[in-house]
């Protein structure tokens, strides 16, 4: 339905073809400048449903509302004069069609999160490379020395983490028979739940991590330090006990996503941290700015993984024999690499802030 429809007649002042009706007689009556834009607001709305919101420049999609407020001030009067219905029904078309263009929802475009995955996130890993690699050293290295120090002096896991969680766990590994299988020892049917839970938890420590590691860097390498120091406990445990390889087949499938993503969203963290100690030649608002959108960028990156990472634990960790899990940890570990190292190269624009890549930390 459009104002044809109703004043469609050849004529020389509206130029339609179409059946005389009673409304277009009294419509010829009126005045050329309501018809005109009446007449223009269909017009535009034609080319709004045919091409998008595209089709006008920012003139048009402002005079879209204004002729849509003018109409509904026509329909107003039309009603309250009462005496010409066919007009009311009219009117009330074309403000409900100008309607539904002004103030449609935006459709939800999730083109940009694709991009963000496939290329964006990567190329961000590698730009900010040195935060990371640094969380990843203080990781590995407190990982180790802990480790080092239980296997020489096993009392020394009392002292290096929580008593009770040590003693649990010696007691366990003492009485152990078979395959070490820790805590992954739940039906199937649970995994659903346990997969919430696990991706619940893990995300909340790598937000934990940045937001420490923000607070001036410090604080953020203390606790990458705690993570790293519970690890090396336990392998210390397992090595006592001689399990370690069926440990790091359990933690081995899902922790090599895991504990990247924890490294990334420290990494992330220590970014933000490091604008407020040294923001260079800028102020440190604009040195705080400029770092927290990529280093959210870095959380909003380990957020994901850390998704992916809690699928493998609650569906593939307790469920699959050893040599399976360690497929997977070489998948994952191989995947990973390739997908951090390898993806968005290809005609990949220089952007500013990785001219500067080496003047920030």
């Amino acid at each position: 339905m459009d104002y044809g429809d109703y004043i469609g007649c050849r004529s020389p002042e509206i130029g339609r073809l179409s059946v005389e009706t009673p409304i277009r007689c009294r419509m010829i009556a009126m005045q050329p400048e309501r018809r005109q834009r009446w007449e223009r607001l269909a017009h535009l709305l034609d080319r709004l449903q045919r091409q998008g919101v595209s089709a006008l420049d920012v003139a048009g999609l402002k005079e879209v509302c204004r002729l849509y407020r003018q109409v509904t001030i026509d329909l107003s009067r039309a009603r309250a004069d009462g005496d010409d219905p066919d007009l009311a029904r009219y009117l009330n078309h074309l403000a409900a069609r100008a309607h539904g263009q002004v103030y449609r929802a935006k459709p939800v475009d999730i083109r940009p999160l694709f991009t963000f995955i496939l290329l964006g996130f990567p190329r961000l890993v590698r730009a900010r490379a040195l935060p990371i690699l640094i969380a990843t050293a203080v990781l590995v290295l407190s990982a180790l020395a802990s480790w080092l120090a239980v296997v020489r002096d096993p009392e020394l896991a009392y002292a290096l983490f929580d008593e009770q969680v040590v003693e649990y766990e010696n007691v366990r590994l003492e009485k152990q028979q078979g395959e070490y299988r820790g805590n992954f020892t739940f039906d199937v049917k649970e995994s659903p739940l346990v997969a919430v839970a696990i991706i619940g938890n893990n995300v909340k420590v790598a937000v934990t991590m940045f937001a420490l590691g923000a607070l001036c860097c410090l604080p953020g390498i203390l606790i990458v330090v705690y993570n790293g120091r519970m690890l090396g406990t336990l392998s210390g445990l397992v090595w006592s006990h001689g399990y370690l390889l069926d440990f790091y087949a359990l933690i081995g499938t899902h922790g090599v996503l895991e504990l990247s993503a924890f490294c990334i969203a420290a990494g992330g963290g220590l970014m933000v941290g490091w604008a407020i100690i040294s923001p260079g030649r800028r102020t440190r608002r604009e040195a705080l700015r400029s770092a927290a959108a990529e280093a959210f960028g870095l959380l909003a990156g380990a957020a994901l993984m850390l998704v992916v990472a809690g699928i493998l634990e609650a569906y593939v960790t307790p469920h699959f024999s050893q040599p399976v899990r360690w497929a997977v940890a070489l998948v994952s570990a191989l995947v990973l690499s390739a997908y951090l190292g390898l993806a968005g190269r290809r005609n990949q624009p220089l952007k500013e802030s990785e001219h500067s890549a080496k003047s920030e930390f």
